[in-house]
């Protein structure tokens, strides 16, 4: 057997229900039967090392310079796996607008992506134009008072303000993560 099916194939529904099925569970089934792990982007570690970063910043407490930092790096690290899970070219020198614009753009979750017929467009359009408000900010916040950048200044955020911060970037990276999900069809909608 050496891990294949026995004939060579199934019957074509059989097997692509079961390849789905594989595929939600971080699993490949090739037409000849051979199950591998998914591949993990080694750049980013992956979904898990996301998951990980978000359970993290969700407890963080005490540090508000490093919760800002944090915060930012994750959103930076979701929109590149985004756009290396959607086989996205990454340019080296993007920054992280450009990053954010293209794995939202990929995702159909650009405001102006919102059909003018959808029920409620205009206030789904400002909810995805907010979510961008909040990763923009918390970049442009974490430059001005978070870790990174060599700050010889302590941090004038509070740790209330620093955990509202926090929770604001992983409800945004949670969103496009599921996103990334619907997209992928490894998650019912």
């Amino acid at each position: 057997m050496g891990g294949h099916f026995d004939d060579g194939s199934i019957p074509g529904d059989n097997l692509g229900r079961a390849q789905a099925a594989f595929r939600k569970q971080g699993w490949t089934l090739s037409d000849s039967g051979e199950l591998a792990e998914v591949s993990v982007n080694l750049d980013t570690g992956g979904r898990p090392a996301l998951n990980e970063q978000l359970n993290r910043l969700q407890q963080a407490d005490d540090d508000p310079a490093l919760a800002l930092g944090s915060a930012k790096d994750l959103l930076e690290a979701v929109a590149k796996f985004v756009l290396s899970e959607l086989d996205w070219p990454i340019q080296p020198n993007a920054d992280f607008a450009q990053l954010w614009h293209f794995a939202r753009e990929r995702l159909g979750i650009l405001p102006q992506q919102v059909a003018g017929d959808t029920p409620g467009a205009n206030h789904i359009r400002a909810v995805l134009q907010s979510a961008w408000t909040i990763a923009e900010q918390v970049n442009s916040l974490r430059n001005l008072q978070g870790t990174g950048h060599g700050r010889t200044l302590p941090t004038g955020v509070t740790a209330e303000l620093a955990r509202l911060v926090v929770k604001e970037a992983c409800s945004v990276a949670e969103f496009a993560l599921a996103s990334l999900d619907r997209a992928k069809g490894t998650r019912s909608e």
